[in-house]
């Protein structure tokens, strides 16, 4: 594939709504596109991160950050897969997505993508968290918008970055914690 191709595959992202907003009521003409979910969870993984050094924690940042980056780039191919649809379709969705980063040119990436996928290394919690946080705070947006449909996901985007946070290595919980709450405040009107 020429630098051409993968770049247009890469520009797609801007093209791909998040499908959950969606199913829920969003028009496709404000839902989020990947692209922009994409930045702002790099965004928020580089900042939990920094958070977590500042606190004294071993982490990576700038493997969070590339997590971060990495983390939908397969949606440039696969679409954007509800979350539902994901765990339904287990391991086949892995592949793809697998296959997808090589179609894209970023196999070297591979193993950073299972290490997100399966939440395998300190950065890799934060970069879910992160991934789980920019979709509460666009949820919470939606709904000061007027768009109830989208409730659920703030509940279930809220609750699951909250159980992340006891899967953090001892020293990071209560000052990851007290960064993430101050977004959690971030509430519907």
């Amino acid at each position: 594939m020429t630098s051409k191709d993968e770049l247009d595959r890469l520009l797609a992202l801007y093209n791909i709504p998040r499908a959950g907003w969606l199913i829920r009521g969003v028009p496709a003409a404000l839902a989020e596109d990947v692209a922009s979910h994409s930045y702002l969870v790099a965004v928020l993984a580089l900042r939990i991160a920094h958070e977590a050094r500042g606190c004294g924690g071993n982490v990576d940042e700038g493997k969070a950050l590339t997590m971060a980056l990495i983390h939908d780039l397969p949606e440039a191919l696969t679409g954007d897969i509800p979350r539902p649809v994901k765990e339904r379709l287990g391991d086949v969705v892995g592949r793809l997505e697998e296959e997808a980063l090589g179609k894209l040119g970023f196999t070297h990436f591979k193993d950073l993508y299972a290490e997100v996928e399966s939440a395998a290394s300190v950065e890799a919690l934060l970069v879910k968290m992160a991934d789980d946080l920019a979709t509460y705070l666009r949820a919470v947006y939606y709904l000061n918008s007027g768009f109830e449909g989208v409730r659920d996901i703030a509940e279930n985007t809220r609750s699951s970055v909250v159980s992340l946070i006891p899967r953090l290595p001892g020293g990071l919980r209560e000052c990851v914690q007290r960064y993430v709450s101050t977004l959690l405040e971030y509430k519907a009107r």
